[in-house]
């Protein structure tokens, strides 16, 4: 028998500021995972993305012939045929008392995922906002590809992410809504709003020195 985990969900486009609030959340004290995507040059202090929980996301993804970069309707994640004790599996392997996951496919197989994941844990729905069009410019930059392409890319992700904040909403969900932007200005109303959650002491001047402008750098 399993124990009830606090998660922290973050739900986000490509190139929208999610390893910067995955970060923060890092920094907070919350596990992001055990087995973290490390930093590169177009996210130079790190992506804070459990390679686990990403390589789920791919395998449901794969299951019904889609990819991050050829997303599916939310009809046809819902065909996937990935086995349940895979998923509860990989789920459970990365549970802890208190943690954080952060994947912008989920907004994607999240559909598929939400009743395994509100299962196993007692969740806060954390969503970062930036303004589309500067997610769909830093997509097309980061894959040197054109604006189309990203545009393409990320109007089904844009369109989930609408359609979970508003159902999750409906269900009376915990939810917090975070502005990229507001983040890099701002980050100690979004540590509070988190913090209420959990009562940690918490270091700003830590969070601070993560948070510097370069986290904007397109």
């Amino acid at each position: 028998m399993y124990e009830i985990s606090k998660l922290f969900l973050v739900f986000a486009l490509h190139r929208s500021g999610s390893s910067a609030v995955a970060g923060v959340l890092y920094h907070m004290g919350i596990p992001m995972g055990d087995n973290l995507l490390g930093p590169n040059p177009t996210n130079p202090k790190g992506h804070f993305e459990n390679l686990d929980f990403v390589a789920l996301n791919d395998k449901i993804l794969g299951s019904v012939g889609a990819a991050w970069d050829r997303p599916p309707s939310r009809d046809r994640i819902m065909a996937s045929k990935l086995p349940e004790n895979e998923v509860y599996s990989t789920l459970l392997k990365q549970a802890k008392p208190v943690y954080g996951l952060k994947d912008p496919r989920m907004v994607i197989t999240f559909d598929y995922l939400k009743p395994f994941l509100e299962v196993l844990n007692n969740i806060t729905y954390v969503f970062v906002w930036r303004p589309l069009d500067e997610s769909i410019q830093s997509l097309a930059h980061r894959s040197n590809s054109d604006y189309a392409t990203a545009q393409t890319i990320l109007g089904p992700y844009n369109a989930n992410l609408n359609v979970h904040r508003e159902q999750l909403e409906k269900e009376n969900k915990d939810i917090v809504d975070i502005r990229f932007a507001d983040l890099l200005e701002n980050p100690e109303d979004f540590v509070k709003k988190i913090n209420q959650r959990l009562n940690y002491n918490i270091n700003y001047d830590k969070i601070k020195e993560f948070l510097d402008k370069d986290l904007k750098h397109f």
